[in-house]
């Protein structure tokens, strides 16, 4: 009964989260999306799409990340069939980069489980920070690692429609990559 008046006098209550890895701050960074080959047929651009959102989302909330340009990587990945097998520290330093953000998309859908007539996105990665250093046996073990994962809208499915599965794609997309970034610096939350 109280929740209405102490919401219009207060604001919305926030709690406050702390960065899990501060290690991206002041360093030159890549960042790559791997994806299952499925998530490829079925959303050809999902990953370089999540990646530049990625970059767009650390590069505004942490400070002196610099990063690499996507289309240089995309370039290295085409050009290199094997990529994904090459030693971590080799792949950062073919870009003169300290710092790998590897996200592995496990999952990515656009539609509601079980249905073609609803639209719910669900996307689902594990995250993996790779850091450059002088011993680069350590390097190629993840210096931090964690699972992102999340449903939009988060209420509830939409009716199926071109223009809402355009915005969904849109909508979730961004909101994945604020769930990433915010792995990476403090930040509030609302209290639900």
């Amino acid at each position: 009964m109280l929740e209405w008046p102490t919401y219009v006098l207060f604001g919305q209550r926030t709690t406050k989260v702390k960065a899990q890895y501060h290690g991206l701050k002041n360093q030159k960074t890549i960042v790559i999306v791997t994806a299952e080959q499925g998530i490829d047929f079925e959303y050809p651009y999902a990953r370089s799409s999540i990646a530049m959102a990625t970059v767009q989302a650390i590069g505004h909330s942490v400070k002196g990340v610099e990063f690499v340009e996507q289309e240089k990587i995309e370039n290295f990945q085409m050009e290199n069939l094997d990529w994904a097998a090459l030693p971590r520290d080799q792949i950062a330093r073919k870009f003169g980069a300290t710092r790998i953000v590897w996200l592995d998309l496990y999952q990515f859908t656009m539609f509601e489980e079980e249905s073609l007539r609803l639209l719910r996105a669900n996307i689902q990665a594990t995250i993996q920070v790779y850091e450059v250093d002088d011993d680069s046996t350590r390097f190629n073990r993840a210096a931090y690692h964690s699972e992102v994962a999340g449903f939009w809208p988060e209420q509830g499915p939409l009716a199926m429609s071109n223009s809402a599965l355009e915005r969904l794609k849109m909508q979730s997309i961004i909101g994945f990559a604020q769930q990433v970034a915010q792995k990476f610096y403090d930040h509030e939350r609302p209290v639900k």
